[in-house]
């Protein structure tokens, strides 16, 4: 661990019997709509960059996943931390913040991102790569975000394999991710970069609101004369022929992620598409989240990744209960070789300070929104 960093009572490689055995109280999530990002990053407060799923017809495979298009230098989109959410919470207005204390409040326990939920979840079985996540604590609400991890090594070959994914599932939305359910692809041209639609969630965790968003497509619900119009929905990929020891690491790796990520949003079914070695997809596959599940569940444990989450998220709240400040932030470093969690404390103002002036100028700016002229805020009582 890094020196003049205090660690945290909590071992993510040890589980108690409680651990392994005892599911929390983790109610469902809620969707709470979301908001569009432009192919630049830029915040969109709509919702019409939702993209549908739509496995292409039987004869339109194999999908080739090859990039015959020149090579372009990708425009650099500026990481935003936690602003996206924060200027979703500020568009919502009314139903994400609360009266409390003759102030203005979020009304949630914990804001942030579901990478931030998803990177603690898998950390029991994670003793490769480790991360850093910021947390401030303002009002009564918790804010994480992920801070930049240290650069990776160019030539590992876990980096490189990522890599590769990313631009392949990135080409495959092109054959079969179409906006608001047309027929019109979701990249129009190919030289054109497609936005993203966020949604935003919330679930009830031990009684504690979590607020957070994250990336997620779509399928047309059959139903949706009588419910939604849309269905959440997840597209992953995967090679279609695997060795026993490749299983093992898919299972462990991938399928837990994709796994974690189904259970945070609340998503019953993906799609998972078959390709083979020389990045040709032959078949696209929809199953049940539960029967993913039930193929990994030699592999890993849904219980245990859940007691983890509640366990930090706890953790982190005793830490930071006598904080109040939108600037102070405290670096916590997952070492996941060891399976610890570290900590420290970057007080006022500091290189590491996520939370945009402009927020906590709103939050005061709503005082009239909240508590009506002829309803002045009552002190609470001595």
């Amino acid at each position: 661990m890094i020196s003049n960093y205090q660690i945290l009572n909590i071992h993510a490689h040890s589980w108690t019997e409680e651990d392994k055995h005892l599911f929390p109280t983790i109610s469902k999530p809620v969707s709470h709509g979301g908001f569009s990002l432009s192919p630049t990053g830029q915040f969109e407060a709509n919702t019409k960059r939702i993209g549908f799923i739509v496995v292409p017809p039987t004869n339109r495979f194999p999908l080739s996943l090859r990039d015959n298009e020149p090579a372009q230098k990708p425009a650099k989109i500026p990481k935003y931390f936690l602003d996206n959410m924060l200027l979703f919470i500020e568009s919502s207005r009314f139903g994400l913040l609360k009266p409390a204390n003759m102030r203005v409040e979020v009304n949630a326990h914990i804001v942030c991102t579901s990478e931030v939920l998803e990177l603690i979840m898998c950390a029991p079985y994670e003793n490769k790569t480790g991360w850093s996540l910021g947390v401030s604590r303002y009002r009564n609400t918790m804010y994480i975000c992920r801070m930049d991890s240290e650069q990776a090594d160019p030539f590992d070959q876990d980096n490189l394999r990522r890599i590769m994914q990313e631009s392949w599932l990135k080409k495959l939305h092109k054959y079969c991710v179409f906006e608001n359910g047309s027929a019109v692809p979701k990249n129009k041209h190919g030289s054109e970069e497609a936005g993203a639609f966020h949604g935003v969630f919330s679930f009830e965790l031990n009684g504690n609101r979590v607020l957070f968003d994250s990336p997620v497509l779509a399928e047309m619900n059959p139903n949706g004369f009588f419910g939604p119009a849309q269905n959440w929905a997840e597209l992953q990929m995967r090679l279609v022929h695997m060795n026993r020891l490749d299983w093992t690491a898919h299972n462990r790796t991938e399928a837990l992620k994709w796994w974690v990520k189904c259970f945070l949003l609340g998503i019953e079914s993906l799609y998972i598409a078959l390709r083979d070695e020389h990045a040709f997809v032959l078949d696209i596959q929809k199953t049940s989240v539960r029967d993913l599940w039930k193929n990994c569940e030699k592999d890993w444990s849904t219980i245990v990744c859940a007691n983890f989450l509640v366990r930090l998220l706890n953790c982190m709240s005793q830490v930071m209960a006598p904080v109040d400040c939108p600037s102070t932030v405290y670096i916590f470093k997952y070492d996941a070789m060891q399976g610890k969690v570290a900590y420290k404390a970057f007080q006022g103002r500091n290189q590491y300070t996520f939370i945009a002036d402009w927020f906590r100028t709103m939050l005061d700016e709503h005082m009239e929104d909240i508590f009506p002229m002829n309803e002045e805020p009552q002190a609470m009582p001595k």
